[in-house]
């Protein structure tokens, strides 16, 4: 970046280093997309990371820039690529997002998937619901403190 840009936030500086990063030639390459595993696609891709021939990274090449890249934030030797994935997951849950949006954003083929994988994340929907019913119902107990028993 430049050294005469007023310092930003790390998520605005993060989005106007990407924007320029894709703005400065960050022409299309053809790449295998087997998001679904059934119906697999070769598509155009704009991608943020090439090889030196401007190909799509291997396997064997990334995996030596993420040890690199890992080291260099301090993450455990054996935190994958993939704990990346698990950790945009949980912020989007955290931060309130649908099972839908986490569905669509980490592209699993059905809702199922993600409920399947992330149902954990989201402890405190029972107790939601339960406020919810507990208003509607006008009823003075909520979720969080227990109801005496009028048996």
């Amino acid at each position: 970046m430049d050294a005469g840009l007023p310092a930003l936030p790390l998520r605005e500086s993060s989005q106007l280093v990407t924007r320029q990063h894709l703005a400065d030639g960050c022409d299309a390459v053809e790449v295998d997309d087997d998001t679904d595993r059934r119906r697999p696609v070769r598509r155009a891709a704009r991608l943020l990371f090439k090889g030196v021939g401007g190909e799509p990274v291997n396997a064997a090449t990334f995996s030596r820039a993420w040890a690199s890249a890992r080291e260099a934030v301090g993450l455990p030797a054996r935190w994958g690529i993939h704990g990346l994935r698990h950790y945009y997951a949980t912020v989007l849950i955290h931060a309130g997002a649908s099972v839908k949006t986490v569905q669509l954003a980490l592209g699993h083929s059905t809702p199922t998937i993600t409920l399947n994988t992330y149902v954990h994340e989201w402890p405190d929907v029972l107790d939601r619901t339960r406020l919810l019913i507990d208003g509607a119902l006008g009823q003075h107990e909520t979720a969080t403190t227990p109801a005496v028993s009028r048996a």
